[in-house]
């Protein structure tokens, strides 16, 4: 079980947060490098996640509740893959320095309507 890393409108408090919170025990300060970018629909970007040189950009792990890992997951996928992210699973920081390997919503590129966000925390 590989916990998902919320950059964005999943992250309690946000927006999307609503739709999977039935299902996370526990969220967990955590990081990763890379670009983030904004929408005008309302949901950040992260483009080259775990890329050398990137600007630091914070999240939370989201952990599930026990049985409802595959639940959280259907969701999120909905919600990410109805605005075009990909999926893929990469190393993140948590605040203690140590790494772990979480799930990440990213996109290749930038499309041309993404426009750069100049900080490390959405929003």
């Amino acid at each position: 079980m590989i916990p998902v890393f919320a950059y964005g409108t999943l992250k309690p408090g946000e927006k999307m947060f609503r739709h999977i919170c039935h299902t996370v025990r526990e969220t967990i300060p955590a990081s990763i490098t890379g670009k983030l970018y904004e929408t005008p629909f309302g949901y950040p970007l992260l483009v080259e996640p775990g890329a050398e040189g990137g600007s630091p950009v914070n999240g939370v792990l989201l952990v599930p509740l026990e049985g409802m890992y595959e639940e959280m997951l259907r969701i999120i996928d909905v919600i990410e893959g109805e605005a075009g992210f990909e999926k893929g699973e990469m190393e993140v920081v948590l605040e203690s320095g140590y790494r772990v390997t979480a799930l990440i919503y990213f996109y290749r590129e930038a499309p041309p309507y993404a426009r750069p966000f100049y900080g490390t925390d959405w929003p």
